[in-house]
């Protein structure tokens, strides 16, 4: 399965934090009936969990070369 994914949206979650992160999986997850926009951010923040639990450094240095081009 494909998900298409922003790296902008990925590394502004990814700066919140894993814990914050974890909460909003479990808020989504909670909710019977979620909408087209709710499943992907749902998806998407799997992908990060995931990302950020198995490549702690490689997420950190990706959040901080990405705060500063901005």
């Amino acid at each position: 399965m494909s998900i298409e994914r922003s790296i902008e949206r990925d590394v502004k979650a990814m700066s919140m934090g894993l814990d914050s992160v974890v909460f909003q999986i479990q808020t989504l997850s909670g909710n019977v009936k979620l909408r087209k926009a709710e499943r992907k951010r749902l998806s998407r923040l799997e992908a990060i969990r995931k990302q950020m639990v198995e490549n702690p450094e490689d997420c950190n240095q990706l959040v901080k070369r990405y705060k500063e081009m901005t």
